[in-house]
């Protein structure tokens, strides 16, 4: 890795909570040069402008979570247990953000949809390859047997993250795990209803 690649992972991984916790238009050009301790004219000569740095920045947490979030499902054996971890990751969330400031899907789906129309693919992205890999663990238990034929993959992953997203929103902002432990504990029973 050179040296300016260095520098802007540098800058990359310093911003990534600023942005998580205060958003692209709360975080100012002072929050950034605080943060890195670096000079306006070191951030922006790493980086074309503030957008493609908080694009950067999310790309960034987004890979983090993916990756635990995989560890821990990779942990587990049946498909059972791998999607009832997954819901655990989502909850821990609550209390543990992998990223301060909470979830960086959902902090950031908030701006893409009210404003920050640029990052909208980059989020529809996001929110899509999750989808698919909770739909392609629902798929994975149906061809081992441990799922019943007859379910919809693509709709029931959208019910669980919807629901765990949902449920996240409300329990970060109620500043109480109550919502989140309820939604968990309902699509855990959704598992045992539609188990073999």
């Amino acid at each position: 890795m050179t040296k300016a690649d260095q520098t802007r992972q540098y800058i990359i991984e310093k911003t990534a909570p600023l942005f998580n916790r205060k958003g692209f238009d709360g975080t100012s050009l002072s929050d950034l040069t605080t943060v890195t301790g670096l000079t306006k004219g070191a951030l922006y000569g790493n980086f074309e402008d503030k957008d493609e740095i908080a694009r950067e920045a999310f790309q960034f947490a987004m890979a983090k979570v993916k990756r635990l979030a995989r560890q821990r499902v990779g942990e587990k054996t049946t498909f059972r247990e791998k999607l009832s971890a997954l819901l655990g990751f989502y909850a821990q969330y609550v209390k543990n953000p992998p990223v301060p400031g909470g979830c960086p899907m959902l902090n950031t789906a908030v701006e893409a949809d009210d404003h920050r129309v640029s990052m909208r693919k980059v989020v529809a992205r996001e929110l899509e390859d999750t989808i698919t890999f909770i739909a392609g663990l629902i798929r994975g238990g149906m061809a081992a047997g441990e799922f019943r034929k007859d379910i919809k993959p693509k709709e029931l992953a959208y019910t669980f993250f919807c629901s765990v997203e949902g449920a996240l929103m409300f329990s970060r902002v109620a500043r109480s795990s109550e919502a989140m432990e309820m939604v968990v504990r309902h699509c855990r029973n959704i598992l045992k209803e539609i188990s073999t």
